[in-house]
């Protein structure tokens, strides 16, 4: 982890939030499911898996926070999208769930103490994370996604 910062933290999850939401929100209804092959995700695909993962993350830091070296949550994020894709669930919805899970996960991380960011959990892959990890991959998942959003569109523009 290079930045241990609280605040900056928090800030730059933040300002990954605040972009994927953009980007979201400029998608036109007509390519907002729009997928390259049958294995892609779409832009709603996308979006609710941001939301997902957020929830998941924000789980993944109170168990570390508030256990001793807790196994951390596993979650099956590529089964949970093609259910979500399959209930056809709004993109606006996983922009909500994502400003509340994001609101209250960058609420922790600004107040995160030097030990509470070296505290450890055990990742369902076998790895030890810290909080202070989460920290920085809350906002780095969402800007790849971000990155991710802009290609479909493009070649959803491109067809």
């Amino acid at each position: 982890m290079s930045e241990t910062d609280p605040e900056k933290l928090a800030e730059r999850y933040i300002a990954a939030v605040d972009a994927f939401d953009e980007r979201m929100r400029s998608v036109p209804s007509e390519l907002v499911d729009y997928r390259e092959n049958s294995e892609s995700w779409s832009a709603r695909d996308i979006a609710l898996h941001v939301a997902d993962v957020d929830q998941l993350l924000g789980l993944r830091l109170r168990q570390i926070l508030s256990d001793e070296s807790p196994n951390l949550a596993a979650i099956n994020t590529s089964a949970n999208i093609l259910r979500l894709r399959k209930a056809r669930v709004d993109r606006a919805l996983a922009l909500e769930i994502l400003a509340s899970t994001s609101a209250m996960n960058a609420a922790l991380v600004e107040i995160l103490t030097p030990d509470e960011i070296a505290r450890k959990g055990h990742h369902p892959h076998g790895h030890d994370v810290t909080a202070g990890d989460i920290a920085v991959f809350l906002a780095m998942h969402i800007e790849a996604h971000v990155k991710q959003i802009a290609r479909v569109l493009k070649a959803a523009q491109a067809r």
